[in-house]
């Protein structure tokens, strides 16, 4: 007798648990909203050209240490990390790496490019730059930050990639 209510309990608690796990799923959803809820002031897209000409890339390579090592790797050919590699993204197509998994979000803007400005819009707001990314990242106001992260971005990996852009002056 003992043995049956044990088996019962254990069954009707798989099943119990299935149940919330099926109406959870029905009820919430699954994908990421296609707007922030809410955006902090101070992160619109500026043109990124005029920073560029001042940009240091040893400055960069300090920030790029500091916010980016901890999901990305930076050495050509090592492992993705949290993100993908960054060797070589500076002139890269977008979501372009086969060896990562890229957010649905990122895979619908395969057929661009990493410019020097869509890294800045992306280290601006990833999330305003591609809606329901998987990057964590909140955004860099700073032009000049940012500048100094894409000038170091162009030291890594391919030395095909476009060089920093000139002053348009």
């Amino acid at each position: 007798m003992f043995l049956n209510r044990l088996g019962a309990a254990f069954l009707l608690s798989g099943v119990s648990v299935w149940m919330c796990s099926a109406v959870g799923s029905a009820v919430v959803p699954q994908t990421a909203p296609a707007k922030p809820a809410f955006s902090l002031p101070g992160l619109d897209n500026k043109p990124i050209a005029p920073f560029m000409a001042h940009a240091d890339a040893a400055r960069g390579d300090a920030l790029v240490h500091q916010v980016c090592t901890s999901c990305h790797a930076m050495d050509e050919g090592a492992s993705d990390g949290v993100g993908p590699n960054l060797s070589g993204v500076a002139g890269r197509r977008i979501a372009g790496l086969s060896s990562y998994s890229y957010s649905a979000a990122l895979k619908g803007q395969q057929k661009q490019f990493w410019s020097d400005q869509a890294l800045s819009d992306w280290l601006t707001s990833p999330a305003r730059f591609a809606p329901g990314t998987r990057m964590s990242l909140v955004g860099l106001p700073d032009p000049t930050q940012r500048a100094d992260i894409i000038a170091y971005l162009h030291t890594l990996g391919d030395a095909e990639a476009p060089a920093p852009s000139p002053d348009p002056r």
